[in-house]
């Protein structure tokens, strides 16, 4: 009788080893992803922000058939990675960086042109992030999303650039209108 117990208990934990096996593959070669969201309340309209919120550009760039996108996140604090939940936008950041490094936005590029596992390479194509100014239109952002606080009146741009093009001088085509921000 001692040996069956044995063998159950041996077989219990030989299964346990092959489940958690199963799903490390799994996560790494993103058969199952994991999802970052969290429940949070949104307060966005379409559309460039008219007053007091952060706008946010998505530019699926040259080669997409897809028109961008273009929300206002009404009264919104926060970082730029942040304006995405707040806009209702699904973004999906690399398994190294999680959260500040934009693999997919909406879904674009698809699972099969980009794994997300690492940061994507030249020959895969990757998103850029602007930041607009009235002043002085748009700019390649000088820091990452995650490390940068969104400002009313100051618009956040993603643009995808295609697999083996080059990103000096592509910005994002669509122009927010000016925000009139209370101080």
């Amino acid at each position: 009788m001692q040996s069956r117990s044995r063998l159950i208990v041996l077989s219990a934990l030989i299964l346990l080893v092959v489940v958690g096996s199963v799903l490390t593959w799994a996560f790494e070669n993103n058969v199952v992803t994991q999802s970052s969201s969290q429940t949070v309340e949104v307060d966005f309209t379409e559309g460039s922000c008219k007053q007091n919120g952060v706008t946010i550009v998505v530019d699926f760039g040259e080669s997409s058939e897809r028109e961008p996108i273009i929300r206002c996140a009404s009264d919104f604090q926060g970082s730029g990675w942040e304006v995405f939940r707040a806009t209702g936008l699904i973004v999906d950041g690399t398994k190294q960086y999680p959260s500040g490094f934009a693999c997919r936005i909406e879904n674009e590029p698809s699972v099969e042109d980009q794994n997300c596992l690492d940061t994507p390479n030249y020959s895969e194509g990757s998103w850029g992030y602007f930041i607009y100014t009235a002043e002085l239109g748009w700019q390649v952002s000088g820091v990452g999303s995650a490390a940068r606080q969104a400002q009313c009146g100051v618009a956040e741009g993603w643009m995808f650039i295609g697999p083996g093009k080059q990103d000096a001088g592509q910005l994002p085509r669509p122009i927010p209108e000016p925000v009139k921000c209370d101080d």
